[in-house]
């Protein structure tokens, strides 16, 4: 299993690109952990969405906790995350089908 980490912060123009480039991976044996940092347009409404839609990919943090940097929500992340595996994902980044699966190869 790996864990995918998504830190957020106002970043509705990217992220259902995103998810949708996450969720069409090769290797699908992952989940997405993902944290907004207190976002004030669309974001948690997009999270929220997804999360709905693939609950079994797609958990969403809600802690209330304040980071104030992409540095420090990955940080709240990493302390979510169980699995062997853990990638890090920026709210703005498109996945090839096979980064995942290329990846985990190389671990």
């Amino acid at each position: 299993m790996i864990e995918i980490l998504l830190a957020t912060y106002n970043g509705e123009k990217y992220l259902r690109q995103q998810f949708n480039s996450l969720l069409k991976q090769t290797y699908q044996d992952f989940r997405i952990l993902v944290r907004d940092d207190g976002s004030t347009d669309n974001t948690i409404a997009i999270i929220e969405e997804y999360a709905k839609r693939y609950p079994e990919k797609i958990i969403f943090i809600q802690d209330n906790k304040k980071g104030g940097s992409a540095a420090k929500n990955f940080f709240h992340l990493i302390s979510y995350a169980s699995a062997d595996y853990v990638m890090f994902c920026d709210q703005d980044d498109y996945w090839l089908p096979d980064k995942v699966e290329i990846t985990y190869k190389n671990m």
